[in-house]
């Protein structure tokens, strides 16, 4: 190899097969007469052009050899309009022609951007590639490459199910709702259904319940114990929330139309209202909680889980923390009941969920798990 006279092609790739599309010239363009034809003609077919920018740069880089004595030619092959592999085999064929014209020692790869370079390992199986020149068309490789990304992610988001349900399937949805719905002469409406879709929507990817749910799905039969703990408990928990208010507006309607009406007049009976809400509202809450744990703790238990132990001790929790806020409210009411027996409640809790959590990390501690995770 040493002893054989370098001679070196200049080549331009147009991989999308601008060239061929947009005027009569069809590749491989070889000789730089030509070369420079086809680069005018694609010039004045589509004056943005970024391919004949790369033609032309190719022409450049050719008489730059030639002055510096260097056996040098110039062409210029294409590809297909879809890129891709087509692509690629077509301009092999048109390389390998070029190649059997003369015994080249290497390549010399003119690119506008990061597409016509995906061709190089092409050509590097047929020739060395001594350079690559690079052309910074103002308006060529940053935004091409940019294109490029958008455009994977763009296919991305309409093909790929993961993403094509948030980005197509919920605007269909809320498209279809609110045609319908104004269709119907039910314009108003139609502005709370999207509202609504889009809330929920929000609310459920936002804080991963569609992960949640078919993670405890996933994990049957013990993912419906979670889910059906879950729904009631929160059904208990809203019917809960609503009963504070009804209940604290039995006791004390009188205040409660005052705060309605001023409701700066909460700074001075805002510990009566609370006090009944927590009264009225405390027993179904607990048990709303009481139904969330239990059946986690189920769950945990079915599947084996040393998690259970954590249920238990939230439960065990759950009820020492009952007379401590029941006795919160009556004091806040002006009851009966004192605050040494609120703190006495609170102590007591505190020993008990002391004992409690003693009791399960010294027994998890001594034997080991004891079920698995």
């Amino acid at each position: 190899m040493s002893g054989q006279k370098e001679r070196i092609l200049v080549l331009a790739v147009d991989r999308d097969g601008d060239l061929e599309n947009k005027t009569r010239v069809r590749s491989p363009v070889y000789g730089r007469d030509d070369v420079v034809e086809a680069a005018t003609g694609l010039a004045i077919a589509d004056p943005e052009e970024a391919d004949a920018n790369s033609i032309f740069a190719a022409v450049r880089e050719y008489e730059e050899l030639r002055e510096e004595e260097v056996d040098v030619e110039v062409a210029v092959v294409c590809g297909v309009s879809e890129s891709g592999l087509d692509a690629d085999r077509k301009i092999r064929r048109e390389v390998e022609k070029i190649l059997s014209r003369a015994d080249f020692t290497g390549i010399v790869l003119v690119s506008d951007g990061a597409d016509d370079e995906q061709v190089l390992p092409v050509l590097q199986s047929m020739k060395p590639i001594v350079s690559v020149v690079r052309i910074a068309v103002k308006h060529s490789r940053t935004v091409e490459e940019t294109y490029m990304v958008l455009g994977r992610y763009l296919r991305m988001l309409v093909f790929d199910p993961r993403y094509s349900k948030w980005v197509i399937g919920v605007p269909g949805v809320i498209f279809l709702f609110a045609g319908v719905l104004v269709l119907l002469g039910r314009a108003y409406e139609a502005g709370i259904a999207i509202l609504l879709i889009v809330g929920t929507t929000f609310f459920v990817r936002g804080f991963g319940i569609d992960r949640s749910v078919a993670a405890m799905l996933s994990q049957r039969p013990y993912g419906y114990l979670r889910i059906f703990s879950i729904v009631a408990g929160s059904l208990i928990f809203l019917v809960g929330l609503s009963s504070g208010f009804t209940y604290a507006d039995s006791k004390i309607p009188t205040i409660i139309e005052i705060v309605t009406n001023n409701p700066s007049q909460f700074l001075v009976y805002g510990p009566d209202i609370i006090g009944y809400y927590i009264e009225g509202s405390l027993p179904i809450l607990w048990t709303a909680l009481a139904v969330y744990l239990i059946g986690s703790l189920l769950a945990h238990l079915a599947r084996g889980s040393n998690r259970v132990w954590r249920d238990g001790v939230l439960i065990v929790l759950l009820g020492l923390l009952y007379l401590p806020m029941n006795e919160f409210a009556i004091f806040l009411t002006g009851g009966v009941n004192s605050e040494v027996l609120l703190i006495s409640y609170v102590l007591v809790g505190l020993a008990f969920t002391f004992a409690a959590v003693t009791f399960v990390y010294n027994r998890v501690r001594s034997r080991g798990p004891l079920l698995k995770e």
